[in-house]
C-alpha cells in the first residue's frame, strides 16, 4: 500500500488558482498575499480585508484517499470584527463557516490551526471564498494541513458517524445573525447552517422564529433611518424576502435528510427591544396595539411586557407556535429566558388571588411561596392550551414541546414555570436548563411595620428614585450560587451537583429529556471540555448550546465542543495533543518582526 504522509500547503499565495484573483498588491477585487513565518511553518497567506470582495480561488492538493483536514487562520483583523472565511470541497455544494477566535488568553501573535473535517480527498479541490454580502470583515487563511487516515482510522471514523449514543447536543441558532452577518438569500446558503453540524454530536437543531419581530422602520424610509448598527438596516432590507416559510421548510427538510431532529423556538417575551434598537424591526406590532394587556407592577406601574394572564396574549403566542409546527418540525420550543416577566399583578390576577386566599397579593414579595405557587398554576393553564392546540392541529404527541427554563427548579418557579408540575402532567417533553436567575431584591425601605408586607407608597418611591433597579438578572456563567429571599433564606441549589440532580430527577420520574446549556458561549477548548466533564460527573446526560451561529464558526472552540457527546471518552482527551487544534506563534508577517515587540501602532 502507498505510504501517504502528512501534507501542509503553506504557500497559498503561490499555489492557489486562478492567478488573476491573487496579487501582492492590496486591492479590493483580489486576494492579497502576505508572507509569514512561525517556528515550524513559513509561506504566504491569503487575505481579503475589510470591504475586499475577491472572487473564489481554489487549492488543488492532488491527494487520494481519506484525510483529516486542518485549517490555519491568523488571529488578526483590521475591521474590528472577527474574520469570516468560507471553505468547501469541490465535490460539495455547501460552505463551512470559519472565524478565528478572540479570547483574553489568545494573542494576536498566533495562528489558530483547527480541525475541519474528515474527507476522501480523491479528485477534490478546496474552494476558498469570502462572502461578498457578509458584514464588513476580513477573511484570512494561512495554510491547510492534510493528515492521512489509514483503513482502520477511516473505518473507525465511519463507525463513529453511525453512533447514536453520542448524539447529546442541542444546538440553537437565533437566525438573526444569518441575515445580519452573512446576508443569506439562497437555498444553498441557508442549508449551510445545517451542514455546520456535520461530523458533530448534534442531535437537535433549533432555529428561532424571527417573525415575532415584525416592526417597520419608524421613518418608513430606509434611506432616512438612523439604525443603531449597519446590520440592522441589512435585516430590515432582507428578512421579509429571505427569512420566508418556504425557506424554513426547506431547512427543516434538509436537516431531516442529514439526520437531525428539528425544532423551532420562540422567545416568550419577544415584545421588542429598547433604545437604541427600537424604531426598527425589533418592535412587535401585537404588543404596540395591545398596551392594555401589559403586566402591571404592584404599585400600578405598567411593565414593558404583555401578560400571559390574558387569553388574547396566549392566542397570539399559540398562533405562532402552530405556524412553526406547520413547517414540519419535530418540536416547538418556548424560551422562558427572554422577556421576563410573564405575569405580575394585573387586576384579574389580584382579584383571583384575593378570592382564593382572602388577601391582596400586591403586598407580598414575589418569592412568597403561596404567591409563587398561584402564579405557576395560572401559567399551567397556558401550557395546557399549547398542548391541546398542537395535538388538535398536528395529531396527539406528534409535535413535542420543549421549554428553555431558568437555572434551577426554584428559579423557574420564581417566574411562574413549575417544571415538576409541567413534566408530571406531560405538558412538556424536553427541558433545556439555561443559567439565568431573576430575583426581586427589595433591599430598600419598602416594608410595612411588620416587616413581612410591602408598603406600596414606599415601594413606588424606592423603585422610581432609588440608586439602582431592584430586579437582579444574572446569567451566562457555569454556576449561579443561591441568593437570599425576602426572609433572608438562601434559595437555589448550593452546588452544581445538587442543581443537576434535582433537574435530572424529573427525567427519571416523568420521562422528560433534560439538556444543560454550556455557558459562557465562547471559551477556550480546555475550559469547555472541563465544564462538560464536570457536568457529566454531576449527573448530566446532554448539553445545549445557544447561539451556535457564533460558536460553530469559532472553530477553535468548536474543535472540542462539537464532540462533547462522547461522554465516555472525555476523561482521556488531551486538548493539546494536536488532534483537534494547534496554536502557532507568529514570528513575522511580511517584513515585520512579531517575535518580541508588537509593531502594531508603532510598537
Amino acid at each position: 500500500m502507498e505510504q501517504r504522509k502528512e501534507v501542509v500547503f503553506s504557500d497559498l499565495g503561490n499555489l492557489c488558482q486562478p492567478r488573476e484573483n491573487i496579487s501582492a498588491l492590496r486591492t479590493r477585487d483580489v486576494w492579497t498575499t502576505i508572507s509569514y513565518e512561525t517556528p515550524d511553518i513559513r509561506g504566504t497567506l491569503l487575505a481579503a480585508q475589510e470591504r475586499a470582495c475577491p472572487a473564489d480561488v481554489y487549492l488543488a492538493p492532488k491527494l487520494t484517499g481519506w484525510y483529516r483536514i486542518f485549517v490555519a487562520m491568523p488571529c488578526v483583523h483590521s475591521s474590528g470584527n472577527r474574520s469570516r472565511l468560507d471553505l468547501l470541497l469541490s465535490g460539495e455544494r455547501l460552505v463551512s463557516h470559519f472565524s478565528h477566535q478572540g479570547h483574553p488568553s489568545l494573542l494576536r501573535q498566533q495562528i489558530q490551526e483547527v480541525f475541519w473535517k474528515c474527507a476522501d480527498m480523491t479528485g477534490q479541490d478546496v474552494i476558498i471564498r469570502k462572502n461578498a454580502d457578509s458584514v464588513v470583515t476580513d477573511a484570512l487563511l494561512a495554510w491547510l494541513r492534510f493528515v492521512p487516515m489509514d483503513e482502520a482510522e477511516v473505518s473507525a471514523f465511519l463507525q463513529d458517524q453511525l453512533r447514536t449514543d453520542t448524539k447529546r447536543l442541542y444546538v440553537t441558532n437565533d437566525m438573526h445573525a444569518m441575515i445580519c452577518a452573512y446576508s443569506f438569500k439562497t437555498r444553498e446558503q441557508w442549508r449551510s447552517i445545517i451542514d455546520d453540524y456535520d461530523q458533530s454530536d448534534a442531535e437537535w437543531f433549533s432555529f428561532e422564529n424571527m417573525w415575532i419581530y415584525d416592526g417597520e422602520a419608524s421613518t418608513e424610509d430606509l434611506e432616512q433611518s438612523a439604525f443603531a448598527r449597519p446590520v440592522d438596516r441589512r435585516f430590515q432590507e432582507l428578512h421579509r424576502s429571505s427569512y420566508t416559510k418556504p425557506m424554513l421548510k426547506d431547512v427543516v427538510d434538509y436537516g431531516h435528510s442529514r439526520g437531525l431532529k428539528i425544532c423551532s423556538s420562540l422567545r416568550m417575551g419577544g415584545w421588542g427591544m429598547g433604545f437604541p434598537y427600537d424604531q426598527c424591526y425589533f418592535d412587535n406590532k401585537f404588543y404596540l396595539s395591545h398596551q392594555h394587556l401589559r403586566c402591571m407592577d404592584r404599585d400600578g406601574d405598567p411593565i414593558s411586557a404583555l401578560s400571559y394572564l390574558y387569553p388574547e396574549v396566549q392566542d397570539y403566542i399559540i398562533g405562532h407556535l402552530l405556524e412553526m409546527a406547520k413547517l414540519g418540525v419535530d418540536a416547538v420550543e418556548l424560551m422562558a429566558t427572554r422577556g421576563i416577566p410573564y405575569l405580575l399583578f394585573e387586576q384579574p390576577f389580584v382579584d383571583a388571588y384575593r378570592e382564593e386566599f382572602g388577601e391582596d397579593p400586591r403586598f407580598l414579595p414575589l418569592d412568597d411561596p403561596q404567591l409563587m405557587a398561584f402564579r405557576c398554576q395560572l401559567m399551567m393553564k397556558f401550557f395546557r392550551r399549547v398542548r391541546k392546540a398542537l395535538d388538535d392541529a398536528c395529531g396527539k404527541g406528534k409535535v413535542r414541546i420543549h421549554l428553555r427554563s431558568l437555572f434551577s427548579l426554584y428559579d423557574s418557579r420564581y417566574i411562574g414555570i413549575d417544571l415538576d408540575l409541567l413534566a408530571k402532567e406531560k405538558l412538556i417533553d424536553t427541558i433545556i436548563c439555561f443559567p439565568q436567575q431573576v430575583r426581586e431584591l427589595l433591599q430598600g425601605d419598602v416594608w410595612q411595620a411588620d416587616g413581612k408586607h410591602i408598603d406600596l407608597e414606599k415601594y413606588h418611591t424606592y423603585m422610581t428614585t432609588g440608586p439602582e433597579p431592584q430586579i437582579s438578572r444574572k446569567a451566562n456563567v457555569p454556576f449561579l450560587p443561591p441568593l437570599p429571599d425576602s426572609r433572608g433564606v438562601l434559595q437555589g441549589p448550593a452546588t452544581q451537583q445538587e442543581r443537576v440532580q434535582e433537574v435530572m430527577a424529573l427525567e427519571e420520574t416523568y420521562g422528560v429529556t433534560v439538556y444543560f446549556d454550556l455557558m459562557p458561549r465562547i471559551t477556550t477548548p480546555e475550559e469547555v471540555l472541563e465544564l462538560a466533564k464536570e457536568m457529566y460527573h454531576c449527573g448530566a446526560e446532554r448539553f445545549s448550546m445557544w447561539d451556535t451561529y457564533n460558536r460553530v464558526p469559532s472553530r477553535l472552540y468548536w474543535s472540542v465542543a462539537r464532540h462533547l457527546g462522547h461522554k465516555e471518552e472525555l476523561d482521556t482527551w488531551d486538548c493539546e495533543d494536536g488532534t483537534r487544534y494547534r496554536l502557532h506563534r507568529v514570528l513575522k508577517y511580511g517584513d515585520m518582526d512579531y517575535s518580541r515587540y508588537m509593531p502594531t501602532w508603532g510598537g
